[in-house]
């Protein structure tokens, strides 16, 4: 008799295989999509940073403008907006005064470094993260809800 596999053997070994990997890879993508989710949050943040350092340093209103049917955002001095990741849904709360139209809206940094305040909300697949202005002190914090 001849040492080897037979095909049942192989067969089988692919099967568990293939059961493990359908497994695995769903879930390695929906952290995959959290982790960018995150990610996109920090950007968001950092984006609202740079607009209130901006009107701080130019000693004058600067704006981070948020078009929530595009999914783009703009800090102040940016030449293009920046397309957030597909599938991410985004809202904006700000002052009415704020509000560009039915979709677009800013929130306003002063040269004293405060806001008009408000916040993004960025969310998938069940995850949520809240990107908060304070209007009296400008700063910017970044929130995970559950």
């Amino acid at each position: 008799m001849t040492k080897g596999f037979s095909l049942l053997e192989l067969t089988v070994a692919l099967a568990i295989a293939a059961l493990v990997l359908v497994m695995v890879v769903p879930s390695s993508s929906r952290r995959y999509g959290a982790v960018e989710l995150q990610g996109s949050a920090r950007d968001v943040a950092a984006a609202l940073r740079l607009t209130r350092s901006r009107a701080i340093t130019a000693n004058r209103e600067a704006e981070f403008a948020l078009d929530v049917a595009k999914a783009v955002y703009r800090p102040a001095g940016a030449g293009a907006p920046v397309s957030l990741p597909r599938g991410v849904r985004v809202a904006l709360f700000t002052a009415d005064d704020e509000l560009l139209s039915g979709t677009a809206g800013a929130i306003r940094f002063f040269p004293d470094g405060s806001s008009s305040g408000g916040g993004v909300a960025l969310s998938r697949d069940g995850v949520r993260y809240d990107v908060l202005v304070d209007w009296l002190t400008g700063g910017v914090s970044v929130h995970e809800r559950p």
